[in-house]
């Protein structure tokens, strides 16, 4: 059986060279429990943080687990140059993609196929070009769900047409055997699960936020040693120890805080708005 402990053990972590901060040209931050505040809210004190950094120059962009459609009303508000999504399947500049890694569409179906196999399995999303697929009914007046709205309630026994971003499953109990089949049935197949949730998600295994930011980066013409990286959890691992400067979040968990150069406040407490604020500013 594998576990998290195992998954997180197959993240070979390696030090680097602290970046410059005084050389930033690129934010690159995460959304939920980094950016956003426990109310899923962006406070005005960030966003005219961001707005001085945008006028010194330096470009900013999310990378989020969320589908690029869940990340664009928080976008209208700080106005992002690019958006990482999905885990990192998805780099998007306006209309032009800059980076893809999707699960192809036949691999995709055997893997809902294994999901609906489960007892333990609730909830199942699906990210594609067609919108956010649900296998379930969602309350749209549930907070939880409000950010991701519209979604599409989707037969997914019958299948999907085209590939995915990423699909994302609520498991009870982690001895579920989708976890245990996933590096050999699936060996192109990423699994990353959500701290403190039992959510997990499966992407391809190029998906990942810092292969995003990488290729921001290069189409930008900006060394990966003047970019910033702010997060909290397991999909950020990769971007907080490569980036030139990697911040984690005082409430992100253990192995984030492992790779970082820095850790800032908390979420609730404006910590990447803060850490700008007394670095770059």
């Amino acid at each position: 059986m594998i576990l998290v402990s195992d998954i997180i053990k197959l993240w070979k972590y390696k030090g680097k060279s602290k970046g410059d901060p005084m050389n930033i040209k690129m934010i690159v931050t995460d959304l939920d429990k980094t950016l956003l505040r426990s109310d899923k809210t962006i406070s005005d004190f960030t966003k005219q943080i961001f707005s001085a950094c945008s006028k010194e120059g330096i470009l900013l962009a999310f990378a989020s687990a969320r589908s690029e459609m869940s990340c664009m009303g928080f976008a209208k508000q700080v106005s992002p140059f690019a958006i990482i999504s999905s885990s990192g399947s998805l780099a998007r500049i306006g209309e032009t993609v800059i980076y893809r890694a999707a699960v192809n569409q036949d691999i995709t179906n055997k893997l809902l196929q294994l999901c609906l196999e489960q007892s333990q399995v609730g909830f199942i999303t699906a990210d594609t070009d067609v919108g956010h697929l649900v296998n379930q009914p969602v309350d749209e007046n549930d907070p939880n769900w409000t950010d991701y709205l519209p979604v599409y309630e989707t037969d997914f026994t019958k299948g999907l047409k085209g590939d995915s971003y990423k699909i994302a499953a609520e498991i009870h109990g982690l001895d579920s055997h989708i976890i245990d089949a996933i590096p050999s049935t699936f060996p192109t197949v990423r699994v990353v699960p959500f701290a403190g949730e039992n959510w997990f998600c499966f992407t391809d295994k190029l998906a990942n936020k810092f292969n995003g930011v990488k290729a921001l980066a290069n189409h930008m013409n900006i060394p990966i040693k003047d970019v910033i990286a702010f997060g909290d959890d397991y999909s950020d691992i990769e971007m907080i120890r490569d980036c030139g400067v990697g911040v984690a979040m005082e409430n992100a968990i253990a192995e984030v805080k492992a790779v970082a150069d820095y850790i800032c406040d908390t979420n609730d407490n404006d910590g990447v708005a803060k850490w700008l604020q007394k670095h770059l500013l």
